[in-house]
């Protein structure tokens, strides 16, 4: 269970990033979106970790312990790297017509404020819908690479559930602290996920 609680504090680091700009733009988050991003982000990995325990049951353990920390190392070094990567998406020109779903998801990934399209400086339940799905491809990469209880997988939706409701409340605190501060939380979770890849070899 510690393991499954490292997972969902490392990945609620991209929602405590998401929020603290959010409250650095004074863009607010009501409390019905804030459930919205927090459900969708904890049903998705509890849906990843279904995935992967269905997957778990066709593979080889030897093979899936490499899987996994093939895929847990993978999205390490893609944080470590994530921010020249979103810069990158940020210098991509996408026509408004063109902009499909998908293509939107990514242009949130790269800059969450852009989720407040409308540009109302309030996060609707529409938009708080697309900004959690870009929060949560992290999950559903992760989740694969965990092979569980069933039970234990409703502990970790409830968890992670929580853990993200107080984590967006906490930054609206934070916000009002952090304005000087230059931490790279992605290189952190990066870190934490090379490690927990690590780990599932030995």
């Amino acid at each position: 269970m510690i393991t499954f609680l490292v997972l969902i504090f490392t990945l609620s680091l991209d929602t405590f990033v998401a929020s603290l700009s959010y409250e650095a733009s004074n863009i607010k988050i009501p409390i019905i979106s804030n459930i919205i991003i927090s459900f969708i982000c904890s049903f998705v990995l509890a849906l990843s970790l279904i995935f992967g325990n269905v997957i778990g049951e066709y593979i080889n353990d030897n093979i899936l312990k490499f899987v996994s920390f093939l895929i847990l190392f993978s999205i390490g070094i893609f944080k470590i790297f994530d921010e020249k990567l979103k810069m990158y998406i940020r210098n991509i020109s996408f026509k408004k017509s063109s902009l499909s779903k998908i293509k939107m998801i990514i242009k949130i990934y790269s800059d969450y404020e852009k989720a407040d399209a409308d540009n109302s400086k309030r996060l609707s339940a529409v938009e708080a819908i697309s900004l959690a799905l870009a929060l949560s491809l992290d999950g559903f990469s992760a989740g694969i690479a965990f092979n569980t209880t069933y039970f234990l997988i409703f502990n970790v939706f409830v968890l992670s559930l929580v853990i993200n409701m107080l984590i967006i409340l906490f930054s609206k605190f934070v916000s009002h602290f952090t304005y000087n501060i230059n931490i790279d939380f992605s290189r952190i979770s990066g870190m934490v996920f090379i490690i927990l890849g690590i780990l599932k070899i030995f």
